[in-house]
């Protein structure tokens, strides 16, 4: 598999365990002795990488995501947990899979989702960027907008008018790949810290039960397998003696995999009288535990690669037993150094939902089918996520018993990745509420709805990142299905034509004191000077080893989002 280094015409492999033996891919040692090198984990995008097919993760509150997959959902704005009415209920809600009829539906959301960072430079930073200006302003900086498919792909399977199984292929509502510059005017970007590129796969599908255990009560849970192949890009800052020249800056690119993600979700709905839902949704799913490698390209940032000249370029890689160094080591052993932890938050939901029946009754008597029967329904929803959980990410590389680091970095001397390069993010608990409906316009033919949703913020302005939106978010959202009947009969089969779209307003992320406390960067010394080294994970002084003596992450973080929605199911 190839993967771009997006600016500078710099191609990097990732290497298969075939080509340990292709040392002509491999790079020679070269470059200063007073070089050391910083290589950032990038795994705070983990879990927001999603792919052209991608399943599972569509959640409440989740920091890492917006409300919702699936057009009907997105439609009212994520308020959904207690109409529960098609196949997604098998994440959304799997007791909604009770009294369904069989069907299948293929939907995609397409999500666009467009950020823009304002850095300031830190007042201890030292190092010297040619972008920022006297007062430490760098230029605003944002990523490429890449509208982003995201496929769902559900059934439901009517075993009988109080039993149903479901199937679902659900992926993250998130945005998706995401690509930032890596020069701004020939020279380094100021992004390049904390987020150069991210692509993957995550897949969780989803197997459902429901059934109506008491009449006016239906249970229901699922089960979800996770896949994750992730691939990631960011950039490593050079403590040396020239003050940290942007051009010692080393580019570097993660690639992990995890190929069992177990989770599951339980759900109920109780409706006392025809016309009131009650419900109520919990989603539990174990961390990602990916292993992998990290490719280097050290000289990258330099003038001339920037005008596409990349003969100085030097490349390592974990993945090679010598690091790609060329060098006769086998540090790296059989490869898989890269270890990443993610834990994915727990979340719940309670919704209530009024709905007001046909006066003339049920189209088809034990079947749920709110375009046929309903004339409007409203619902509003309370959601939480457990995002505290997220406190840092856990990554590793192999160390020794003193907390250093022992893989060398290809044209880096002495430069080595951390032993410990745990990337702290300090997200809380996040609430929020939705409220949304249908209003059915022709009955069993056409539906219109909408909807809107409020969350609070997620993360402390200390730790405020790129590769999420964080703040308060506030979502408004439009919809509609159209129905074509197969046959004259109310029991024949019938095609579902749906749209959606939702806008999220997301507040600005604003840290821009050159005083305030931040994010520091990784770096592949222990500490700096290096006379401050010490046993265990902090220098002498009490700063943590293998970073920066300055946050990378001061400024104004923007964010906006755009996701659409079309798909079609088919009931038999």
């Amino acid at each position: 598999m190839a993967v771009d280094w997006p600016k500078g015409g710099v191609m990097m492999r990732e290497r298969s365990g075939a080509d340990k033996n292709d040392v002509a891919m491999r790079a020679r040692c070269a470059g200063s002795a007073s070089r050391s090198v910083r290589l950032s984990s990038c795994a705070s995008a983990l879990f927001a990488a999603c792919a052209l097919l991608t399943a599972g993760e569509a959640a409440a509150s989740n920091v890492t995501e917006f409300p919702d997959n699936g057009s009907e959902q997105m439609g009212r704005g994520g308020a959904w947990v207690a109409r529960a009415s098609d196949p997604l209920a098998t994440f959304f809600n799997p007791a909604g899979l009770a009294g369904q009829d069989t069907r299948v539906t293929i939907q995609s959301n397409i999500n666009v989702h467009h950020t823009c960072f304002t850095r300031v430079k830190a007042a201890g930073d030292t190092s010297t960027e040619p972008l920022a200006d006297a007062n430490g302003n760098f230029p605003r900086v944002c990523n490429d907008i890449e509208p982003s498919p995201n496929p769902q792909i559900a059934a439901a399977y009517r075993i009988t008018e109080r039993i149903g199984l479901g199937f679902a292929l659900v992926g993250p509502s998130a945005a998706g790949d995401s690509t930032w510059p890596d020069f701004v005017n020939g020279q380094a970007s100021p992004n390049r810290f904390l987020l150069a590129r991210r692509h993957g796969i995550l897949v969780y599908p989803s197997l459902g039960f429901g059934a109506e255990v008491i009449p006016g009560l239906r249970l229901g849970a699922s089960f979800q397998w996770g896949i994750a192949d992730l691939k990631l890009a960011t950039t490593s800052v050079a403590l040396n003696s020239d003050g940290g020249n942007p051009t010692g800056d080393v580019r570097a690119n993660i690639q992990i995999k995890d190929y069992f993600i177990p989770g599951f979700t339980f759900g109920g709905i109780y409706s006392p009288n025809d016309r009131v839902d009650v419900a109520a949704w919990y989603r539990f799913s174990d961390a990602i535990r990916a292993s992998g490698d990290v490719g280097t390209a050290a000289n990258y940032f330099t003038p001339a690669n920037a005008k596409g000249d990349s003969s100085r370029v030097i490349y390592g890689d974990t993945i090679f037993e010598d690091c790609g160094t060329g060098l006769p080591i086998k540090d790296c052993g059989a490869g898989n150094n890269a270890k990443v932890t993610f834990p994915i938050p727990m979340e719940a939901k309670l919704g209530v939902r009024y709905h007001q029946p046909r006066p003339d009754g049920q189209l088809r008597k034990g079947h749920r089918d709110p375009m046929a029967d309903d004339v409007f329904d409203v619902e509003a929803n309370l959601t939480w996520a457990n995002n505290s959980a997220i406190d840092s990410i856990e990554v590793s590389f192999p160390g020794d018993e003193q907390g250093n680091g022992t893989l060398p970095v290809s044209g880096i001397p002495g430069g080595t990745l951390p032993k410990n390069a745990n990337q702290r993010r300090g997200y809380r608990d996040v609430f929020g509420v939705r409220l949304g409906g249908d209003v059915n316009v022709i009955r069993d033919k056409i539906a219109l709805r909408g909807g809107g949703f409020f969350e609070s913020h997620a993360q402390p302005a200390q730790f405020q990142n790129i590769d999420f939106a964080a703040a308060n978010r506030f979502g408004l959202a439009l919809g509609a299905t159209f129905r074509i009947r197969t046959g004259k009969e109310p029991d024949s089969g019938a095609i579902d034509l749906m749209v959606g779209f939702l806008h999220v307003f997301v507040a600005d992320q604003v840290n821009t004191d050159p005083k305030a406390a931040g994010l520091p960067a990784l770096a592949g010394t222990q500490c700096n000077p290096s006379s401050n080294n010490q046993p265990g994970d902090t220098c002498a002084g009490g700063a943590q080893k293998y970073r920066t003596n300055y946050p990378v992450n001061l400024g104004t973080i923007t964010n906006t989002i755009n996701a659409f929605n079309v798909g079609a199911s088919y009931r038999f």
